[in-house]
């Protein structure tokens, strides 16, 4: 090896612990950036050169820059962020629920009901006083405000639910296009057609997909030149070519379902943001809404019915205390409507929601959505014919057709549609009978001690032990939402301590790498130095 070969090599280790120390550098600037993976440069021995029979190294080269990664790792915390997403979305939807019927600071129905029912033993214990009959009426009215408080902020946090659904979807959008984006990129830069760092454009797209678990849950595969496929429920959500999107529609009920090429995808989603508000959505309107306008329901059906066999002062009976129940009714058909749903019997309802479902233009059957049973069928029905079941009339017009289907139901609506039908105090039946007017006290008192009877709508709760229940599945659910939280928190945290310990940067081991090869630098550029003086020394002999 001549003399002129000691430059190569000085200026070997220049240029590659030049470039050692610029990666160092750039690992230190990104010591706070989340999702950044450590970079390090590796370096080898450049082909040696034979001298007398063996090999001598003529420097040192890099091979490459390795980016600091675990690929298990990166998947355990992609499938932790949809688990985490997921619970974060029912905590936040089940606790703002659980406020509605925070009952520590009066905000329940607990208080009104039991207002409502001491009014009446006001009434039994003075059955001709004015004063109690009008705090009847006036608390009647307060526990018919209270409810219909209660469903409307229970409308809004469904409207949110459905709400926050439409925004993980556009959010969904936005990454998945961006995914399409670096897809593009890396695959470029790793086939040497630019000079990016695909290290960069990784650890991006490992955010990305993060950020994407959080809001849905998929599967995805990355192919030998770097494209990655994102699925959802067997269907390429990002491919190499392009993002395809997502969208959201609106049916009837306001219920917001997920789409992808106009197939509803809504019941695939089971982590993530958007599987989250999904099923406080479901569980909220399904549980607890139907629950509250079932009691309602229940104490306008029970105070009715008792009260319109009693009599008031002015001798009159057979009126309603509250507005009568009525029918709600909802059209999945094309073809065919319902002009007509009436109560026939209020005493034969079971204040259940019934589903008329078609198999053909005249054969139905109607099935109890509580109890999956079918409760009536029939074979040969034409339109404008009445229908008969549970005390309700139902008549179907136009032209149903197979896999048609009506929805039946005395609970919604009742709580917006009800008020109190009494606005005179004498016609308040306290009197069991017309002929023990005026001082009777027994219709009165039994309406007081239906608060404390068991009511078969209610599978024999009492109306106060009925709403407690609806009450406590709350703060149940609100509960196990926080604590799954939590759990999925901590995981979450455990996890991305783990990718620290692998891609984190340390500023101490940084800092002594950045000594290390400094002294390498000093050391290559005094190799230069040195030979230029010996290369002097030998042209002046």
């Amino acid at each position: 090896m001549s003399l002129l070969g000691l430059f190569d090599i000085g200026k070997s280790a220049i240029l590659s612990n030049q470039v050692a120390m610029n990666a160092i550098s750039n690992n230190i600037a990104n010591v706070n950036t989340e999702g950044y993976s450590r970079q390090e440069v590796v370096l080898e021995t450049t082909a040696g050169v034979q001298v007398r029979g063996d090999y001598l190294g003529r420097g040192v080269r890099i091979a490459g820059i390795t980016r600091h990664y675990d690929r298990f790792m990166q998947l355990q915390i992609i499938g932790q962020n949809q688990s985490y997403g997921r619970s974060y979305s029912l905590d936040q939807g089940l606790s703002h629920v659980e406020q509605i019927f925070n009952e520590a600071k009066g905000l329940g129905l607990f208080d009104s009901l039991q207002d409502y029912f001491n009014a009446w033993q006001g009434v039994a214990t003075d059955p001709e006083g004015q004063p109690q009959r009008i705090t009847l009426l006036q608390k009647a009215k307060a526990l018919i405000q209270n409810a219909k408080q209660i469903e409307r902020d229970i409308s809004d946090a469904l409207k949110n639910a459905n709400d926050e659904i439409a925004n993980v979807v556009d959010r969904t959008n936005t990454i998945t296009s961006q995914l399409t984006q670096l897809n593009g990129k890396i695959a470029e830069v790793e086939a040497g057609k630019s000079d990016q760092q695909a290290s960069f454009l990784r650890d991006q797209r490992d955010e990305l997909l993060n950020d994407l678990a959080e809001q849905i849950d998929f599967s995805w595969y990355e192919d030998d030149n770097g494209y990655i496929t994102v699925m959802i429920g067997g269907k390429s959500l990002v491919t190499p070519e392009k993002a395809y999107q997502l969208s959201t529609s609106v049916d009837i009920e306001g219920n917001r379902s997920v789409t992808f090429d106009g197939e509803d995808l809504t019941s695939l989603f089971e982590k993530g943001r958007l599987a989250g508000n999904i099923a406080v959505r479901d569980e909220v309107k399904t549980d607890t809404l139907t629950s509250l306008r079932k009691l309602i329901a229940s104490i306008i059906k029970e105070t009715n019915s008792m009260h319109s066999s009693g009599y008031g002062l002015d001798g009159s009976t057979g009126n309603d205390f509250f507005d009568p129940l009525q029918i709600y009714t909802l059209d999945y058909s094309s073809g065919g409507y319902i002009s007509s749903a009436t109560v026939n019997d209020p005493s034969a309802l079971t204040l259940d929601e019934y589903d008329i479902n078609f198999t053909d233009a005249s054969t139905y059957d109607i099935i109890n959505n509580a109890t999956g049973v079918t409760v009536a069928s029939g074979q040969t029905y034409s339109a404008g014919s009445t229908i008969t079941f549970d005390g309700i009339d139902v008549v179907i017009d136009g032209s149903p057709a197979a896999a048609d289907s009506f929805l039946i139901s005395p609970l919604r609506g009742v709580i917006n549609n009800v008020d109190v039908a009494i606005t005179d105090t004498r016609q308040i039946a306290a009197a069991s009978s017309a002929l023990t007017l005026p001082g009777d006290n027994t219709n009165a008192l039994q309406l007081f001690q239906l608060s404390q009877s068991g009511i078969s709508d209610l599978s024999g709760a009492t109306f106060e032990g009925f709403y407690r229940g609806i009450v406590s599945n709350v703060g149940v659910d609100s509960k196990a939402a926080a604590d799954s939280l939590t759990y999925d928190s901590n995981l979450l945290f455990e996890l991305e301590k783990k990718r620290e310990e692998i891609s984190g940067v340390s500023l101490d081991e940084e800092a002594a790498n950045l000594i290390r090869y400094q002294r390498a630098f000093e050391a290559g550029a005094r190799i230069i130095k040195i030979t230029d003086e010996l290369l002097q020394m030998v042209i002046d002999l």
